[in-house]
């Protein structure tokens, strides 16, 4: 059987309301639109870092 998994992430008081309707949209999706939508995330991330390690060593 399947083990669930679980995402738990520490968000700022003022962001809360954002982070319950993320978590609301999320939770419309199945297995593979999350998937999806986890790995468009994660990349946005990575491009975030990416960028800010740039304009530092411009």
């Amino acid at each position: 059987m399947a083990e669930e998994k679980r995402t738990e992430t520490m968000i700022a008081q003022e962001d809360s309301k954002e982070a319950a309707e993320v978590m609301d949209f999320m939770k419309t999706l199945d297995g593979g639109e999350l998937r999806e939508f986890l790995g468009f995330i994660r990349g946005a991330k990575l491009v975030k870092k990416l960028y800010a390690g740039a304009i530092r060593t411009a």
